[in-house]
């Protein structure tokens, strides 16, 4: 690739879009009006889609036509036009030419959902996107052939066993979820609405949108208020709930990982890393407590989206010199 040109790398999360381009051998994270990260979400005003802050501020004002996931709509059919819409927006504020586009995927796309993300490319006058999951890039990081990949989610932490040597393949996933309890967001949402006298509505978007937020602060304090619709007002989460909410998926862990290794007939000592993708105390615990002590921990998303850049499809060379890799 020509210099001027660039390779866009673009996580379209379940609630925020980060991205980087590659020109030449630097790496930069896209800004979007000087934020480094930017609401997923799609508004649809009678078949004309739009992205980005104003989507969202749209979608307040009419909730019922605001699509807060557009990526997992696509990978379950929905329309291409709402993944372009983004793809497009996330584009336009990269300078530069696009010449190569990757897109980092929450799960690993078969191939039918793969086509409608060329498709979404595609309107978007975009080139052919390569897909690579969030597993997969994290996996990168480790280094080694084997990797188990856990992911904390907004419903459960996710195990995958990543091999590195041929394209990134899956082996296999494991949920770590407790049968018949309520996902770790619905269970935060339950304990909102208890404290507010109502009921909860885990199809509300705004308000599943409030837990994110409030999840995302007991990150780094020990307290989060979260809107809950009128006429009720701010009530209050803390480290406690989220705790509670977890700690029932997380006695489950060591039973996922001992089947995570067997659906892939792999034995434990050919594992090389375990890689945690954010930061959480309580996940890393859990972990170690079932011979899962992580060595890698991802805390940067940006991280991720190099990781993605630096990584090759089978057979081919990779973007840009694998040293230069950083995390």
């Amino acid at each position: 690739m020509p210099t001027t040109d660039l390779h866009l790398v673009v996580d379209i999360a379940a609630w925020w879009i980060t991205a980087v381009y590659e020109s030449g051998s630097v790496l930069q994270p896209v800004l979007f009006d000087g934020r480094a990260s930017l609401p997923s979400g799609v508004f649809d005003d009678a078949g004309i889609w739009t992205a980005g802050r104003d989507a969202l501020a749209d979608g307040l004002r009419r909730p019922e036509s605001y699509r807060p996931d557009p990526m997992t709509l696509l990978r379950h059919g929905g329309p291409v036009e709402a993944v372009a819409a983004v793809l497009a927006h996330v584009a336009a504020a990269a300078t530069g030419r696009v010449a190569a586009l990757t897109v980092v995927t929450a799960h690993e796309w078969e191939q039918p959902a793969r086509h409608r993300l060329e498709r979404a490319a595609a309107l978007a006058r975009l080139p052919r996107p390569r897909a690579i999951s969030t597993a997969a890039a994290a996996a990168a990081l480790a280094g080694t052939d084997l990797a188990v990949v856990c992911v904390p989610g907004t419903a459960w932490p996710e195990l995958t066993l990543v091999d590195t040597r041929n394209g990134y393949r899956h082996l296999a996933t494991a949920a770590v979820r407790a049968p018949g309890v309520p996902a770790v967001d619905e269970a935060l949402l339950r304990v909102a609405a208890n404290r507010a006298g109502t009921d909860a509505d885990p199809d509300n978007w705004q308000v599943c949108r409030e837990v994110e937020q409030a999840r995302a602060v007991l990150a780094v304090q020990p307290r989060a208020s979260m809107l809950l619709p009128e006429p009720h007002g701010a009530v209050e989460l803390n480290r406690d709930d989220l705790a509670a909410a977890t700690a029932v998926h997380l006695e489950r862990l060591p039973d996922s990982a001992k089947q995570l290794l067997a659906d892939a007939g792999t034995d434990p000592a050919q594992v090389g890393a375990v890689v945690m993708v954010g930061e959480d105390p309580q996940l890393g615990k859990a972990l170690a407590g079932a011979a899962l002590t992580p060595t890698v921990t991802v805390r940067d998303t940006h991280a991720l989206l190099r990781s993605a850049a630096a990584t090759r499809p089978p057979g081919r060379p990779s973007w840009r010199p694998w040293q230069r890799r950083r995390f």
